[in-house]
C-alpha cells in the first residue's frame, strides 16, 4: 500500500491521536514539508512513531525543523499550534498567502504560461487554505506548508532571464 494513502487512513481512523508531537503529523499532512526525508528515516518508520509504536530522535526530528524552516519548539510542542483569526497578526499573516496567490494569479493573466500551469494547484491550495482560516482550523504548520507551497509555484513560474554570451562576427563584422 502507498505510504501516505497509509498515513491518511491512520490519521483519519485516529490513529495518531496520542501521538506526543503532533505538530508533526500536521507537516506530514503538507505536501511541500517533508518527515522522514529530512529526518533520513524511512515513511514505514515515521508511521510507526506517529502510532507510538517507535520513536523519532531529537536529532530527527531538529533536521525536520532545520530543513523545513520550522522552530524546533513548534515541532515538539504537546498541542497543535493554532491561529487566532481574531487576532490582528494571524490574519496578516493568512492576507500574505492569499496576497501571494494573487499575485501567481496576475502573472498567469500578464501570459505566463507556467503560472497558469501552477494555478489550478495553487487554487485548490488556497481555497483549502482560506476554509481553514475562515473556519478558525487553521494550524501554523498548515500556514507555513501553504506560505511554503504558494511562494514555491511563484519561484517556478518566474521567466527565466536571458542567458550573457557572445556575439559572433562575420567577415570582421558584427552580425
Amino acid at each position: 500500500m502507498d505510504w501516505y494513502l497509509q498515513f491518511l487512513r491512520e490519521e483519519g481512523a485516529g490513529l495518531y491521536k496520542g501521538y506526543k508531537y503532533p505538530n508533526l503529523i500536521e507537516v506530514q499532512k503538507q505536501s511541500c514539508l517533508y518527515v522522514g526525508y529530512f529526518a533520513n528515516v524511512t515513511n514505514e518508520l515515521v508511521l510507526a512513531a506517529f502510532r507510538g509504536e517507535e520513536e523519532l530522535t531529537a536529532d530527527e526530528i531538529r533536521r525536520v525543523a532545520r530543513y523545513n524552516g520550522i522552530p524546533y519548539s513548534v515541532l515538539t510542542c504537546p498541542k497543535v499550534i493554532m491561529l487566532d483569526m481574531s487576532r490582528r497578526r494571524h490574519r496578516k499573516m493568512v492576507a500574505e498567502v492569499d496576497n501571494l496567490f494573487i499575485r501567481l494569479k496576475c502573472m498567469a493573466r500578464e501570459g505566463n504560461q507556467k503560472a497558469e500551469k501552477y494555478l489550478e494547484w495553487a487554487d485548490r491550495e488556497n481555497q483549502k487554505f482560506l476554509k481553514a482560516a475562515h473556519i478558525n482550523k487553521l494550524s501554523y504548520i498548515h500556514y507555513l506548508g501553504a506560505k511554503r507551497q504558494l511562494s514555491d509555484y511563484i519561484l517556478f513560474a518566474r521567466p527565466e532571464p536571458e542567458k550573457r554570451g557572445i556575439s559572433t562576427m562575420k567577415g570582421g563584422a558584427r552580425a
